[in-house]
């Protein structure tokens, strides 16, 4: 009987040490397999990381038309507005509707008034992009102030990036906010704040802003000696203010000269219109000379706005 219940116990002790070994080994294995899947992870978020960052970088050497209007589309928050909306398919829409524009203007009234009109219709598109962006320009100027303000004062707190982009949104107008929203999202997710900034300083067009947020980038990966940053920051923007300025002064005193030509312009088709005791309208578009004048002001507007939108920065 003794030796019945001593064989029992020593084969449950033997089980239960062949089963905490067996333990022991699935314990390890998973642990093993667990840093073999982190080790893993890491790899994919770098290549990730990588390549976001390559295409940034990509996206801001780009040149050509088909760039330009990737930023415009960006710049003007018109990808915002519209999140499905793409270049192709901002492209393939334009085209659809100067198709549009062209083909019944032309059946109304010839081809030479469906060209015109068609032209009307794709530099409207380009002047409402273009004061998308002004205005979006003009917010950001506004906000940037503020920026650093709110920059400075938490750094004086000893803050990080990674914990302020929440608190400084709430302060801000858009475009701002979002971006910030965005960038701070991004940030936790992927736990890259250098490139979540890097990808915020590509959505906004103001050159300050974008040197503002690159240096934030520096600094995030090396000393994060944001009190600096906001002091150099200060005197970038005073001196980038006085300039915008300037700018701006050069701008007032053109669309003044602007005014007095189309004003001087409709004062001698006024006085030609009496002479041949006709309309206004009729001698602008009944007539060679007229639709010549008409077109010559018209490109002549149009080269004044495209100049003015350059220097608007």
């Amino acid at each position: 009987m003794n030796v019945c219940f001593s064989a029992s116990v020593f084969t449950l002790l033997l089980a239960g040490f062949y089963g905490l070994m067996e333990g022991f080994r699935t314990t390890e294995n998973i642990k093993k397999t667990a840093g073999h899947l982190s080790r893993r992870l890491d790899e994919k978020g770098r290549e990730n990381a990588l390549r976001k960052r390559e295409a940034i970088r990509m996206r801001a050497e780009r040149e050509g038309i088909w760039s330009r209007i990737d930023k415009a589309l960006v710049y003007s928050c018109i990808t915002r507005y519209l999140p499905g909306i793409t270049t192709e398919k901002f492209i393939a829409l334009i085209t659809c509707a100067g198709a549009f524009v062209f083909i019944s203007s032309g059946i109304a009234d010839g081809v030479l008034f469906g060209i015109v009109c068609t032209a009307a219709f794709l530099f409207s598109v380009y002047v409402c992009i273009k004061l998308l962006e002004m205005r979006n320009l003009r917010k950001t100027g506004d906000d940037l102030p503020r920026l650093l303000d709110l920059l400075g004062s938490y750094a004086a707190s000893g803050a990080v990036y990674s914990n302020i982009f929440a608190r400084i949104s709430i302060y801000m107008n858009e475009p701002l906010r979002t971006v910030f929203d965005e960038c701070g999202a991004e940030g936790r997710l992927s736990g890259d704040v250098s490139l979540a900034l890097l990808t915020m300083a590509d959505k906004i067009e103001h050159p300050q802003f974008k040197q503002l947020v690159r240096n934030m980038e520096i600094t995030s990966r090396h000393s994060e000696d944001i009190a600096g940053l906001v002091s150099d920051s200060r005197r970038s923007l005073r001196d980038y203010l006085k300039e915008s300025s300037d700018r701006k002064a050069m701008l007032r005193e053109s669309a003044i000269n602007m005014v007095l030509l189309l004003v001087m312009s409709y004062v001698v088709l006024s006085i030609s219109a009496s002479l041949a005791e006709t309309r206004v309208n009729t001698v602008l578009f009944g007539s060679i000379p007229g639709r010549i004048t008409l077109g010559v002001l018209g490109t002549v507007l149009m080269m004044f706005f495209i100049q003015a939108a350059s220097l608007y920065k």
